[in-house]
């Protein structure tokens, strides 16, 4: 065989070679990070106004039961796993009847929100979030219930026209109604007149 042909074919056959070895190899770097490349197209992960995600969160909340005004029944907030659970006992003993938690006040600027979302489980009986604003008077808040069936994952929204100024079971009359601007706190509560073991799991708290 003359030289210069085998030196053609020595070329086209490293030339194919070459081919070969960088399809090869640039499949191989291709595939060799794909969930990096999926987180990246992801974003940054949720934020909720109240996330119990947050180590610090649980530390935030305070437990006041029917005990203040004579009554037996108990009630406290812990997290597990990510997930605040509010459970405890209500009693109707000494005319008591409920249980409730309160977070560390925090001032919140909801003017622009069209009111609350929960990621909630409950047991079916009836909850209500408690928020506090200058104007009422102490111990007095705006009172919006809800009742998550039993042992199901359910997003609830209230709307501000949902929450009522309350004050001991009464309904406060002539109060304004809410000032999304001027939230100072948050609280859950049961009082719905039965006596038992109670659970809400409550994931988070945002604007919907």
């Amino acid at each position: 065989m003359p030289r210069f042909l085998m030196l053609t074919m020595t070329v086209v056959v490293s030339t194919v070679a070459a081919m070969f070895a960088f399809l090869f190899f640039s499949d191989v770097q291709a595939d060799e990070h794909p969930a990096t490349v999926t987180a990246q197209t992801q974003g940054e992960p949720m934020t909720y106004l109240i996330d119990f995600q947050d180590p610090g969160e649980a530390n935030r909340w305070r437990a006041i039961n029917d005990n203040v005004m004579g009554g037996v029944s108990r009630g406290g907030l812990t997290v597990e796993d990510g997930t605040s659970v509010f459970s405890g006992e209500t009693s109707l003993e000494n005319n008591g009847g409920f249980a409730s938690v309160r977070r560390d006040p925090e001032a919140f600027d909801l003017s622009d929100a069209p009111g609350l979302a929960l990621h909630v489980r409950g047991d079916g009986r009836t909850y209500q979030l408690r928020l506090y604003t200058d104007q009422l008077p102490d111990g007095a808040a705006y009172r919006g219930s809800f009742q998550p069936p039993a042992d199901e994952w359910q997003r609830i929204e209230l709307s501000w026209q949902d929450f009522k100024p309350m004050f001991r079971g009464r309904l406060l009359e002539g109060i304004p109604p809410i000032d999304p601007a001027g939230i100072r706190q948050v609280g859950l509560m049961i009082v719905d007149r039965q006596a038992g073991p109670f659970r809400l799991e409550l994931a988070w708290l945002d604007t919907p």
